[in-house]
């Protein structure tokens, strides 16, 4: 996600007893590649804005009030293509995506300023070997 995109945990696996994890965030621009996760279901929210989706072979666009859900095991991807910021809520069941989340930022956070994230080790990450990369992050068609 670019630019002052951000996630704030609402609530955390800890504090369901493992039930849920609750997260809401905006996004400036751009999304996660397409990914699977392995454990989890998970639903998005969409309360300002709009977010362009695939879930397995179908694309589409969701505006303010839409909701999609991506069961485990599915390919996904959400991405902000417009010029707005998308304000969303997630949960994702059972918890514990939020470990892997803090893995990713963690990493991130140790790399030089201006330094572009190795792909390999964004990838080796705890919590990575189950919620896989595989493919690009969405881009508008052509």
């Amino acid at each position: 996600m670019g630019g002052d995109s951000r996630l704030l945990l609402q609530v955390t696996g800890e504090e369901s007893h493992g039930a849920v994890t609750v997260i809401s965030g905006i996004v400036h621009s751009g999304g996660p590649p397409l990914h699977v996760h392995d454990a989890e279901d998970e639903v998005v929210i969409v309360l300002e804005g709009e977010l362009d989706f695939q879930v397995g072979e179908d694309r589409g666009v969701i505006a303010a009030g839409g909701l999609l859900w991506f069961p485990r095991r599915v390919p996904h991807a959400v991405a902000n293509l417009t010029d707005a910021p998308c304000r969303f809520v997630t949960i994702a069941t059972p918890s514990g995506i939020e470990d892997f989340f803090r893995a990713q930022r963690d990493y991130l956070q140790s790399l030089p300023a201006g330094a572009p994230p190795d792909p390999l080790a964004l990838g080796a990450v705890g919590g990575a070997e189950t919620r896989r990369v595989v493919g690009p992050p969405l881009t508008r068609p052509a």
